[in-house]
Formats: structure tokens, C-alpha cells, sequence
């Protein structure tokens, strides 16, 4: 499969990337709006909130690989700020949080980048080194081999997903495929186990 280049991706991508020897993913995809391109569900006291990368504006159908993060609102600041407030009473934020925290200080110039530094330090916590490559696939030759997830409905989830649910800091009722920082604060070294398990094949 081809795989989008996604922002701390859902926990549904997570489980599907797991099961591929080499990670493909599509860097001449169009860029979406309101997409997991730059958008990360969390969940908050109230309900499920995200955290979202502002980027800077673009012409209609730019490739993702072109889309430039925009720095002039201190989006990194905030979105951090966000995920401190947010989990630091969870049970294994401070064992990870100087690892996640990079990911918003170190000011990439590209989505493209950011999404790959998320990628990478989301490996380095479940402690797995997948081969990851960046490719450029043209739409109509391959459109058939692209996995895409919907940021719009979180629920729309592949049919070889189930969401395994676990302990989450906020509420009664368990939210499923939030992102994976969700599932690495709540359960730290359990994380990969619970992924494996959510694959149906």
C-alpha cells in the first residue's frame, strides 16, 4: 500500500503501517485542507479536541511535498502547550515527552519534513525501525494502491481495523482511533502490543 504523509498519524494508520516491510508514502499527493496531513485528534476534558500545523497558504492542488509550515502565529508553541496541558497528569507523559517535544521546536520549513520527524519519533518511542520511503506516485497509475483515512470522520476506519480499547485520562467512554500520542501517553511500552492486536490480519 501507499500511504499519506501524515501529522502524528491516527491510531488506525499506525496499525496498518505496522505490517509493511517498507513504508511507502506518496509525496506528490495533492495537499488537503482540514486533512491528517496537519491535523492530530486528542482528546480533552470536554471532548475530542486536535491540534492542527498552520501552514502557508498555497495554489489549489500543490503537492504535499511543497506545502511550506507557517511559524507566524506560533502554532508550535501552542499546539505543545495544548499536549502538556492535555496529558501531563497521564501515566507516561513524562517519560516521552522530551522525545515528542522536538517535534515542535525544531522549526521545519516543510510539511513534508515536520510529518516525517513525527514519523520518525513515534518509532524511536515503540522502539521499531521500519524502512521508510519517500516516493513520488502519479494519482492515476497507482490510485488504486493509495490508503488514505479521513480526518473529517475518525470512525471511518479500514474494514481490517478494530479499535482495542484502553484507559484514556479524560471521560467514561472510550474514543477510538484518536492520534497515536493518545495511546503512548495513556499506555507507554504497551503501545505496540495494543497496535499489533488492532490488525485484524
Amino acid at each position: 500500500m501507499i500511504y499519506s504523509s501524515n501529522f502524528l498519524p491516527c491510531l488506525a494508520y499506525m496499525s496498518s503501517i505496522l505490517k509493511e516491510n517498507v513504508i511507502f508514502i506518496n509525496i506528490n499527493e495533492q495537499y488537503q485542507k482540514q486533512s491528517y496531513h496537519t491535523r492530530a485528534n486528542i482528546i480533552s476534558p470536554q471532548k475530542v479536541d486536535f491540534i492542527n500545523v498552520n501552514v502557508k497558504k498555497s495554489s489549489n492542488h500543490t503537492a504535499i511535498k511543497d506545502i511550506k509550515i507557517d511559524y507566524s502565529q506560533n502554532w508550535h508553541k501552542i499546539a505543545w502547550k495544548t499536549i502538556e496541558n492535555t496529558y501531563k497528569k497521564s501515566s507516561f507523559f513524562e517519560y516521552y515527552d522530551y522525545l515528542l517535544e522536538p517535534i515542535f521546536s525544531n522549526k521545519k520549513d516543510f510539511l513534508i519534513d515536520l510529518n516525517l520527524l513525527s514519523l520518525e519519533k513515534i518509532f524511536q518511542i515503540l522502539k521499531i525501525k521500519p524502512k521508510i520511503s519517500l516516493e513520488e506516485y502519479p494519482f492515476l497509475e497507482y490510485q488504486h494502491e493509495f490508503l488514505n483515512f479521513n480526518a473529517k470522520n475518525r470512525l471511518d476506519l479500514p474494514e481490517n481495523y478494530i479499535s482495542v480499547p484502553y484507559y484514556q485520562i479524560f471521560g467514561n467512554t472510550f474514543e477510538p482511533n484518536l492520534s497515536i500520542i493518545d495511546l503512548i501517553f495513556s499506555k507507554g511500552p504497551e503501545s505496540l502490543e495494543i497496535l499489533l492486536k488492532s490488525s485484524l490480519n
